[in-house]
């Protein structure tokens, strides 16, 4: 009878290896390719091309020195210095009434990016509010919060074309081309 026993405890244990390792996975699974897809050939006709029109070229009005202003630290509201140079761009825009205008609004590299996007949208939207508040209507303007600053290029990144940076660009606000 112990050796019954013991066959049978040996069968049990093997048994139970045998589940136990067979209901393990490997981490990588086998994943049958996908069949490529079958190309058919199609025979093209000659068709006749018709020449598209040209587009009209439309003169657009450009202001070319808008002024851009800096916000302080951690600020969105317009200060009494960045009133006078956006209430000179006012008097720009009133004299051409046909300029389209975008705001980008930056800020500075301190702090998390989603709270910088915040913030870059806030001071983007306080510059839209004092241009529609002294008569710029707000279909002319476009804004972006851009959240922090591009970092300049130096002379070497610049003839390298390195990723890592980007020109300089005016930030603030700047005419773009009307609608079609």
């Amino acid at each position: 009878m112990n050796i019954t026993i013991s066959k049978f405890s040996i069968i049990i244990l093997f048994l139970s290896l045998g589940i136990l390792f067979s209901s393990c996975r490997t981490s990588e699974e086998i994943v049958e390719p996908e069949p490529e897809p079958e190309v058919a050939e199609e025979t093209v006709e000659d068709e006749e091309w018709e020449e598209e029109e040209e587009e009209e070229v439309v003169e657009v009005d450009r202001i070319e020195d808008l002024n851009t202003i800096n916000f302080d630290f951690d600020r969105y509201n317009i200060t009494d210095r960045a009133a006078m140079l956006l209430a000179d761009n006012v008097e720009k825009l009133r004299e051409n009434p046909n300029v389209r205008l975008r705001v980008d609004a930056y800020t500075d590299h301190v702090g998390g990016d989603q709270y910088n996007l915040r913030l870059s949208l806030r001071r983007a939207a306080s510059v839209v509010d004092f241009y529609t508040s002294n008569g710029v209507s707000d279909d002319r303007i476009d804004s972006r919060g851009l959240g922090k600053a591009p970092v300049p290029c130096s002379e070497a990144e610049m003839d390298s074309h390195s990723p890592g940076c980007e020109k300089n660009r005016r930030a603030e606000s700047h005419p773009i081309n009307p609608r079609r």
